[in-house]
């Protein structure tokens, strides 16, 4: 029986280092990522390895890098020859002021959205198509906004929560392309909102109080081992939601892949 692989983003903190602690009791492998060195996350890898059978790695990768997202995937597969789930959880909020990458694309778009996708195209072959599945942790805060892809760097009208709400936007709008490219044969995709969550981004943006991290991760888990409603879905607090129209408008999905990959083009496999 093929041992069942869990690749996690995102895992040291908040809804991802709780979505860790139950991945890692139903996974053969799990896989975990993270911005800090290993020995910073020492404690939890040691907490992930002693409650569980499962055998855990830790890859370190800074987003703010595409190069880095590049090793990650190398990393992976020095790990596994097969990826079963692959949650692409790791996020940050929008800064104060527009911030720019190394490589001069707006930060929050990078971190949120172009890594995700960059990552999971990477990661393609090892993805099963039989069971083999990718979530994308979205928000909510999608719905709020529109997305201009003249420009997606947010050149103009700038804020946090709108550059934060974009990149999510981003990314449901890519699982409901991607999900029409793998087909019915392909692995299947899907995003979600994991609830309004007490974690140090949303108190980065919102004077709002949410959830314990483990109400996010109990949706986490569900979209990667739970049956799907359809490929392609979004899920909020578990339910399958009409996301933003700009996702279900099929120019607006073309138009989003083309910039993505143009933006990505120099790292992409």
């Amino acid at each position: 029986m093929t041992e069942k692989t869990i690749v996690l983003t995102g895992a040291t903190s908040g809804i991802g280092e709780a979505s860790a602690r139950r991945f890692a009791t139903n996974a053969d492998r799990l896989i975990v990522h993270g911005p800090q060195s290993v020995r910073e996350v020492g404690p939890l890898l040691r907490e992930l390895s002693a409650e569980t059978r499962a055998e855990v790695h830790y890859l370190r990768a800074d987003y703010d890098d595409l190069d880095d997202v590049v090793q990650l995937a190398e990393g992976v597969r020095g790990v596994t020859d097969h990826v079963d789930v692959l949650v692409n959880n790791a996020g940050r909020p929008g800064a104060e002021h527009r911030e720019v990458s190394r490589h001069g694309y707006e930060a929050t778009l990078q971190t949120n959205y172009l890594a995700a996708v960059l990552l999971t195209e990477h990661l393609e072959p090892l993805l099963s198509s039989v069971g083999g599945r990718v979530v994308h942790v979205a928000s909510a805060t999608h719905l709020s906004v529109t997305l201009d892809l003249d420009d997606i760097g947010l050149h103009h009208g700038y804020s946090p929560v709108r550059a934060y709400a974009s990149s999510k936007l981003a990314m449901v709008g890519h699982a409901r392309w991607q999900a029409e490219r793998w087909g019915s044969t392909g692995p299947s995709i899907v995003s979600i909102s994991p609830g309004v969550i007490s974690t140090g981004l949303l108190h980065a943006m919102f004077s709002v109080r949410g959830h314990e991290p483990g109400h996010g991760a109990g949706h986490v888990v569900d979209a990667a081992t739970a049956p799907l409603p359809f490929s392609g879905a979004y899920l909020d607090e578990g339910l399958v939601t009409r996301p933003n129209p700009l996702v279900e408008d099929p120019a607006f999905r073309a138009r989003l892949h083309a910039v993505t990959s143009e933006l990505l083009g120099p790292w992409r496999p």
